[in-house]
């Protein structure tokens, strides 16, 4: 039983082996400018410092690590530099531990990130979707109260309209009475001036006509005076 568990476990390798075996054929020393390979992402991977088992282990790579391969050769061992922290590490993995498709792993924290994202969004864009519904909403109310106040004012304006051609009449009719009630009081005191003036006349007339009476009662008195009679002294 333990061995055929231990051949259960080294199964997939075998397939995966048989998958990627064109990568053995490719010539030796390819040398590759990024990093467009990956460690398989259902193993740890030991990043060995030569080609070989028997080489240490410089470090574990997890699964997914991007890597690039700096060196294919005849072996079933490539020469690779992982990344650590900003140091270039340079060693020796298993070819049938490498891929050059995106594993798995690193698309489905992808895809996880990308889902967050847009569920970050989504909430995001239903709270502002929310918000603009509720201004909306009073928006709406404060437009229904100005059209109510709009029909009550123009309202009040036909009445205003439909009263105002009298009044402008009244104020017209006003205004022409209170030119009339001008021109008779102008004309009153140039009446009364007049019968000022006529009454200082009749007055002067008069004093003139006893003053001309008393001189010719005067007058009369001194050229018709009756002699006096003599009596019986002047005899003697």
């Amino acid at each position: 039983m333990p061995k055929f568990n231990s051949f259960k476990r080294f199964l997939p390798i075998v397939g995966l082996a048989v998958m990627v075996q064109p990568m053995w054929l490719i010539p030796s020393l390819v040398q590759a400018e990024e990093y467009t390979h990956y460690i398989s992402d259902s193993i740890q991977v030991p990043l060995r410092r030569g080609a070989g088992n028997e080489f240490r282990i410089i470090r574990m790579l997890e699964a997914g690590s991007p890597i690039k391969v700096l060196e294919v050769g005849d072996s079933n061992w490539s020469r690779v530099e992982y990344m650590h922290n900003d140091t270039a590490l340079d060693g020796w993995v298993n070819k049938i531990a490498i891929q050059n498709e995106t594993p798995a792993k690193i698309l489905l924290t992808e895809q996880t990130q990308r889902l967050d994202r847009l569920n970050n969004q989504h909430k995001a864009l239903q709270a502002e979707h929310d918000e603009l519904k509720s201004r909306a909403s009073k928006v709406s109310q404060e437009l229904e109260t100005i059209k109510q106040e709009k029909f009550e004012l123009d309202k009040e304006f036909d009445h205003l309209t439909s009263i105002s051609g009298g009044a402008i009449q009244l104020d017209q009719q006003n205004q022409e009475m209170h030119r009339l009630i001008s021109d008779l009081e102008s004309q009153n005191v140039i009446m009364r001036e007049q019968i000022a003036r006529a009454e200082d006349t009749v007055k002067r007339q008069w004093f003139l006509a006893g003053a001309g009476v008393l001189l010719a009662g005067l007058l009369l008195g001194r050229f018709f005076r009756i002699p006096k009679r003599r009596g019986s002294w002047d005899k003697i």
